[in-house]
């Protein structure tokens, strides 16, 4: 009877702890309700009797604090810091709370001293998220002056972590217009520890606008030019600097800094590798041969060597066809060169990588050769080779197989090319390659003028996860639906899939003869505009870009309704910007874009292509490595 006794007081008063927490909780929800719904005089009430528990203290205090300021009741809120302080000594930001409350009192000198003194307790002991917070609940405020005297005063005292607001630190100063004291407090850190460099770089870049702080940024690479000449064995700031110079696409003069690193780091071409691909990645093609040469004459690597001859012919192979003109002579020379590569490398077995690389180059060179040079057979005969390579990926082979059912297309088998298409689609069903085929095989019946079944597969695509694939499935389907069968007799449609495949197939003359006579004999039909911007594409195409850019604003000018509009307007820019270096009128069809078609796919490019532009036209930066 005794043990069950116990048992009895036991459970009840286990009972009974569980059912006052279950109340406190609901006090809990109840007051944050009030307080969010702005009925502070019932907040107060609930937070008041949750306040006893010492345990919820720190949950509710912001809020607590906050509903007593609101309802002016300003001593209740400095009793309640008073009483956070006295409870929670190393945690200071209570003291700024405090010494905000003496400010509302209008006891200034109360609060000035208050606040000093938070900052004068911080000593050795004081922890990194103590310190933390007592900033912090200065920026909250927005003084940021003792924000900033916290973190220094905390790195002084702190002999493990002397840089640990230095980041904080810089931006503080950022904030304020301070760009020098920004700047070298982030080279503190460096001077320090070059293993900084990451978290350096991604301040400066989250300090500094690129595109439009043109004296911060001249400020920016003085001041490294500086330490450079300090101190030039400090390897870091060069790193620094050829980041800067790539950060503003000025490859030229980052070229000349990862030389030298890579140079003083007897890294034997890596680095200029690394840069090479960037500048051909970013379309600066003599610069990216630069580097591949240079690791072809100077590495020690084979590996190393075999990559740059490689990136180099790809290079030389970009700055060819993205010229201002084909020369036919060029590319002669360039197939030699690939030929010559592809020699060496089988000479060569034991290099790593030694297949992959064959692959990549039959597979360029094919292109050239089919497409450029009208050589079909050999493209055939490389891309046939590029499959039988050994150790190969399925997926490898497929792509091979895609551009060999390309040259069908090109060479006007479009059913053997379907098959082609159709069987890699199978093979990569639910793979990017497989879209790709399956969008190839469409526009195979879209050339012979199959709509309906064009549109079965189009329909199924335009949910793919590549957005490219989706977006060009979606293109071709409205273009289809929007256009076939206005007329009749469907001639006029057939005979535009039909020059869209002579186009494909480089065949431009022809492609154009049959659009102008589209255009010639039906004069109002809906595909009028599409024609005029297909005939702009193969000008640019071709180079011809002021023929291009005549189109384009004929369709604008004349079409004015048109779904291509924005498209031309963005083609137009891109062209002044990119290829005749017109950045003026570049700069006027890009802020078109922006005022006049704000819905517009190209807004946001357009809108960071005009930024770009009106800094690099007003830019003095001096293009020079110092």
């Amino acid at each position: 009877m005794r043990f069950k006794y116990l048992f009895v007081v036991l459970f009840s008063n286990i009972f009974s702890l569980s059912f006052f927490s279950q109340v406190s909780n609901l006090d809990l929800q109840l007051a944050k309700k009030y307080y969010l719904d702005n009925d502070y005089e019932k907040a107060v009430l609930y937070y008041e009797k949750i306040f006893k528990e010492s345990e919820y203290r720190l949950k509710i205090y912001e809020n607590y604090k906050s509903a007593f300021i609101d309802l002016n009741k300003l001593k209740e809120a400095e009793k309640l810091s008073k009483i956070l302080i006295k409870e929670h000594p190393k945690k200071l930001k209570f003291l700024v709370d405090l010494g905000v409350v003496y400010g509302l009192e209008d006891r200034a000198d109360k609060k000035i001293q208050v606040f000093k003194k938070a900052i004068e307790q911080i000593n050795k002991e004081t922890s990194y998220d103590d310190a933390f917070d007592l900033g912090l609940a200065f920026e909250k405020i927005g003084n940021s002056e003792k924000a900033l005297e916290v973190y220094l005063n905390f790195e002084s005292k702190s002999f493990k972590n002397p840089f640990a607001f230095h980041s904080k630190i810089a931006l503080i100063y950022n904030k304020n217009g301070q760009t020098n004291e920004m700047i070298n407090t982030f080279f503190e850190m460096l001077d320090f520890n070059s293993n900084f460099l990451r978290n350096v770089q991604n301040g400066i870049v989250n300090s500094i606008d690129f595109q439009n702080n043109l004296k911060e940024k001249e400020i920016l690479r003085q001041t490294i030019l500086q330490k450079i000449q300090a101190s030039p064995n400090n390897i870091v700031y060069i790193e620094l600097l050829a980041w800067f110079y790539m950060l503003n696409n000025d490859y030229e003069n980052a070229y000349t800094q990862i030389k030298a690193l890579d140079k003083k780091l007897n890294k034997n071409g890596e680095k200029l590798l690394e840069l090479g691909n960037t500048a051909l990645n970013n379309q600066d093609f003599i610069v990216a041969i630069k580097c591949y040469e240079d690791v072809v004459s100077k590495s020690n690597s084979l590996e190393f060597k075999f990559e740059a001859k490689n990136k180099k012919l790809l290079a030389l192979k970009s700055k060819i066809l993205y010229g201002n003109k084909i020369i036919p002579k060029e590319l002669k020379e360039l197939k030699a060169n690939y030929l010559l590569i592809l020699s060496q490398l089988n000479n060569s077995k034991n290099v790593y990588n030694n297949n992959f690389r064959k692959y990549n180059l039959l597979l360029d060179l094919s292109d050239i050769e089919a497409f450029y040079l009208s050589d079909v057979s050999s493209a055939k005969e490389h891309l046939n080779i590029a499959i039988q390579i050994p150790r190969l990926k399925e997926k490898q082979k497929a792509n091979a197989k895609l551009k060999l059912a390309d040259i069908l297309v090109l060479e006007d088998n479009i059913w053997e090319a379907s098959l082609m298409y159709l069987q890699i689609e199978k093979q990569f069903k639910d793979d990017q390659l497989g879209h790709l085929a399956k969008f190839k095989n469409a526009q195979v019946y879209y050339f012979s003028g199959e709509y309906d079944w064009c549109q079965a597969q189009l329909k199924v695509l335009k949910a793919s996860t590549s957005k490219l694939i989706a977006n060009d499935a979606l293109e071709l389907s409205v273009l289809i639906t929007d256009n076939y069968n206005m007329d009749t007799s469907e001639v006029a449609m057939k005979l535009f899939s039909y020059a869209d495949m002579l186009s494909f197939q480089q065949q431009f003359t022809k492609a154009n003869t049959l659009y102008d006579s589209i255009l010639n004999n039906f004069k109002n039909h809906s595909l009028n505009d599409e024609i005029i911007f297909r005939k702009a594409k193969i000008d640019l195409k071709q180079h011809n870009y002021q023929k291009a850019i005549e189109h384009f604003k004929f369709l604008v000018d004349k079409y004015p309704n048109s779904i291509l509009l924005d498209n031309s307007l963005f083609l137009i820019a891109s062209i002044y910007q990119e290829k005749i270096k017109d950045f003026d009128q570049a700069k006027k069809y890009f802020k078109t874009i922006l005022f006049e078609h704000k819905g517009s796919l190209y807004a946001a490019e357009s809108r960071k292509r005009f930024r770009k532009l009106a800094g690099n036209t007003n830019e003095k930066i001096e293009k020079d490595s110092g």
